[in-house]
């Protein structure tokens, strides 16, 4: 019985497993090349020969285990500098080794005890179970990606046979970092060398296995998990600092660290630093430099007002029970927060559900708004009933607020109803300003505050915002801007036009132009709009997706986030005047310095209807046009596009380095490309969809040589795990699938999941299980079952609480009673998306072990993840 136990990585390194015991082939690679560079010298400390209280005196290997040099996170390189010791730098230089595979190493002192430091790179082009066999006269410590595998004390004896460190491990595909700490003792005659050996299973094939000294590699998961990673990034109001959140994972746990800095705009020098401190809901004060933060005791809530000029600070609310968030007004006189009320959410062992709602947790909570004096620190209330009062914004002059109540209508799709407020705070009377909104919106003030910015759906105003042929229904989720005039009591559907669907707005105090980042295709642009001559203007970040942007109070500047489909997200400084940018942090440079990535290419086709079906490829790095490829297709199908960003829970560039060409397609009904476009989302439900992919597919194999069609896999995540369970009802192209969270009984979603049925509310807009039979049941995968063949391998998080684990169950059951290829993977204690560290890089470690199984034939990995069971 084999027995495994994970260790830990090594930071943009391959995962690896250390084998207690395994059967190897007699197949061996050497290390035929080595990096090589002395270690600082190792001196003897006073007293050595004084016996300790143990009675022990300091020995050889005492001072061996004592490693000065900390290599995690250094990555050897010829000419790559290990450490400046006495004003000398020691380099990595490169060293062959001899007739019998040794590399041997010369003294530079005589009588004296010397260390040394040897580095190699076993790249694997599959995964694979190998053992190592490291050899050496001399005391050594051997790491694989940074984990310190053992120690072995050399030989005693001049002349006698090197002594043998071999452990197993298991190798994924990709780069792995050899490591030897050697040391040779003062009076030591034997010759100082090493021999490094590989020995290959029986499985190996030409190739799997090379040994080098470059660092360069593929992405992997630990590129996108690990390192520090720039979050948030807000600007002071003179546009002088910036304030940044960092995250940073700690493996091998699942524990992460969080933390906020102060920076100056200038030069990046850090003003005031939050690594320690465990501070929330950070906020910069409108007019100086200002700085508010939330602390946690006990459950109780402190907002704390630092003065960063003066060094002053102070408790405006402390002990707050119950705290939700807070705002600053405009000119910074007082704070707008929230407090928390809850009712049990049990009331004994009978429990009468309030509606579909009352099935989430947290429902029956309810927020309620108040007012602090910063001067003062005067407390008043200002909302109170029995919903949630939620603000959206402050009036520039301080003297009005705009909020909303949402309550469930179940009369009407989407079954929510939204009352919009304006309360003048001298007086605490709320005005109506919008009664019953059938489609909710979020709102701002203008800078003069004579103006509402909106953002809501194309029919949150009635039709207004509707740019769709008759007969068709509007996408809900294609988000639009409005602009509201509060004394005329008329909204202005200014993105009615615009194809790019909305995800944030914001309207500028410097120079009265609306900021939008909005989705625009597969890639995620930022815009701006004149409010005068009403045009639109693509701002050129050079990046293809905004994650977020954030405006300075009355300076014409703004930090955004941006990434690209093989280049890491990175915060910029943008100057709203000029459009130029500076770069703030690129954390992620040291993280991906030796990374190489393929080349990614454009491939288009037209559906039946001669509609424009826009694709994007990924190739892997040693991509070879002359040789065949597996290919696996990646699609949503939903509302929203695959964007282009760097990373998310399905990282392209990490497939096409483990040897695959991927291939992402956007179907039709996708925000972004214009309402019309995303309208054929309504009541489809993969009817138009799963033709389009396999069209997509069919002419991608048709035009490209270099994709071996007996060798086509499939996968997507939620609407995307439907789809996949659809297509393979649908044709037999695809040699594998995978589905992560998908729907396989429309109506099951539909009644069960917490957002199944406000989904349904603008997916299936006024169809029902009861009226609409071939949507709910012919277009269900479940229902039709019997006609898949494909191999497949169904995820699901085993606490999901959009798409319940019976969507997968149930296709799992169906299946095997049907005896067709299908596995069932639950990921405990997981929601939709896996986020645990550990659980996140198992569950991709699975999805690349089952394609690697039914696309390229090798079912090791996946066998040995999950080995058959004589149950």
């Amino acid at each position: 019985m084999k027995l495994s136990i994970l260790i830990s990585r090594c930071l943009i390194f391959p995962a690896f497993v250390l084998l207690l015991s395994s059967n190897l082939a007699a197949g061996s690679l050497p290390v035929s090349e080595w990096l090589v560079v002395s270690g600082p010298r190792p001196d003897l400390p006073a007293f050595s020969e004084t016996k300790n209280i143990k009675g022990e005196s300091f020995t050889a290997e005492d001072l061996f285990k004592l490693n000065p040099v900390d290599l995690n996170g250094h990555y050897p390189e010829y000419n790559k500098v290990l450490i400046s010791e006495r004003e000398r730098e020691k380099k990595w230089s490169t060293a062959g080794i001899d007739d019998s595979g040794f590399v041997n190493l010369e003294r530079t002192l005589d009588n004296s005890y010397e260390r040394a430091y040897l580095a190699a790179y076993i790249t694997i082009g599959r995964w694979m179970e190998v053992e190592l066999e490291i050899s050496s006269p001399q005391m050594m410590e051997v790491y694989l990606n940074g984990t310190n595998l053992g120690f072995s004390g050399g030989s005693e004896k001049v002349g006698s046979e090197p002594k043998k460190f071999t452990r197993e491990v298991e190798l994924s595909k990709g780069k792995h970092l050899l490591v030897i700490h050697t040391f040779i003792k003062e009076k030591d005659e034997n010759p100082w060398q090493i021999k490094g050996m590989i020995n290959l299973p029986s499985y190996s094939r030409e190739k799997d296995a090379t040994v080098e000294i470059n660092p360069k590699q593929g992405k992997n998961i630990n590129h996108l998990l690990d390192g520090i990673k720039a979050g948030l990034t807000t600007l002071s109001p003179d546009a002088k600092f910036y304030a940044v959140n960092y995250r940073r994972t700690l493996p091998p746990s699942d524990r992460s660290e969080n933390w906020l800095e102060i920076k100056r705009v200038s030069d990046s020098k850090i003003v005031h630093s939050f690594r320690h401190a465990s501070i929330h809901a950070f906020s910069w004060a409108p007019e100086k430099n200002i700085i508010s933060y939330r602390t946690t005791r006990e459950n109780k809530s402190t907002i704390w007002i630092y003065d960063l000029d003066t060094g002053d600070y102070f408790a405006l609310l402390e002990d707050v029970e119950d705290f939700g968030s807070y705002s600053w007004s405009p000119d910074g006189s007082f704070l707008i927060y929230s407090i928390k009320e809850e009712v049990p959410d049990n009331e004994g062992d009978l429990n009468r559900l309030l509606g579909m709602r009352d099935r989430i947790p947290g429902y029956r909570t309810r927020f309620f708004l108040y007012r602090v004096d910063i001067e003062s620190g005067i407390k008043e209330r200002l909302t109170h009933g029995f919903l949630t009062t939620s603000l959206h914004d402050i009036s520039p002059c301080g003297k009005m607020i705009l909020f909303s109540q949402s309550r469930p209508d179940y009369r009407e799709r989407p079954y929510s109803r939204q009352d919009v407020f304006l309360m003048d705070l001298a007086t605490k009377k709320a005005d109506t300003l919008f009664k019953d909104m059938q489609w909710s919106v979020s709102g701002q003030f203008s800078p003069d505050g004579k103006q509402l910015l909106f953002t809501g759906g194309p029919s949150a105003f009635g039709s207004k915002g509707e740019n769709i042929p008759e007969g068709m229904i509007a996408n809900n989720y294609d988000t639009q801007a409005y602009i509201y005039d509060l004394k005329k009591n008329s909204a202005d559907p200014f993105t009615r036009q615009f194809a790019p669907s909305i995800s944030q707005a914001a309207w500028s105090r410097s120079d009265n132009f609306i900021y939008l980042v909005a989705g625009d295709e597969d890639y995620v642009h930022l815009f701006r709009y004149n409010t005068k001559d009403r045009s639109f203007t693509k701002i050129d970040t050079g990046k293809d997706v905004i994650n977020w942007i954030r405006l300075s109070g009355n300076e014409p500047y703004a930090t955004y986030s941006g990434s690209g489909m093989s280049s890491p997200p990175r915060v910029s400084l943008l100057d709203l005047n000029t459009g130029s940018s500076l770069e703030l942090e690129n954390t992620e440079k040291h993280n991906y310095r030796n990374v190489v990535f393929g080349e990614n290419m454009e491939w288009d086709f037209e559906n039946s209807e001669g509609i424009r079906i826009p694709g994007r490829v990924y190739l892997p790095e040693d991509f070879d046009e002359s040789k065949q490829y597996p290919l696996i297709v990646y699609y949503y199908g939903g509302t929203n596009p695959v964007s282009r960003s760097f990373g998310g829970r399905y990282p392209f560039n990490m497939y096409a380095a483990n040897g695959y060409v991927v291939y992402v397609l956007q179907p039709s009904g996708a925000t972004g490309f214009g309402q019309e476009f995303s309208a054929r989302h309504v009541n489809n439900w993969g009817r138009t969809v799963a033709d389009e992919i396999i069209r997509g597919t069919t002419l991608f194999l048709d035009d490209h040589s270099f994709i071996d069609p007996e060798r086509v896999g499939c996968m997507g995540a939620s609407y995307g795990g439907f789809m996949t369970m659809l297509l393979q009802t649908r044709t037999d192209i695809f040699a594998a699938a995978i589905s992560h969270a998908g729907i396989s009984s429309i109506s099951s979603y539909w009644g069960q999941g917490y957002w199944g049925y406000g989904y349904s509310a603008v997916a299936s807009a006024g169809s029902f299980p009861w009226n609409n039979r071939e949507l709910y049941v012919d277009q269900s995968p479940l229902f039709s079952a019997d006609r898949i063949t494909t191999p497949l391998l169904l995820l699901h998080g085993s606490s999901d609480t959009n798409v319940p684990p019976g969507e997968s169950i149930q296709m799992y059951t169906a299946l095997k009673l049907l005896g067709k290829p299908v596995e069932l993977i639950k990921i405990e204690q997981e929601d939709h998306h896996i986020l645990t560290y550990s659980k996140r890089i198992a569950w991709s470690n699975t999805k690349l072990a089952w394609f690697d199984k039914w696309l390229k034939e090798q079912p090791e990995w996946w066998e040995n993840i999950y080995p058959e069971k004589n149950y």
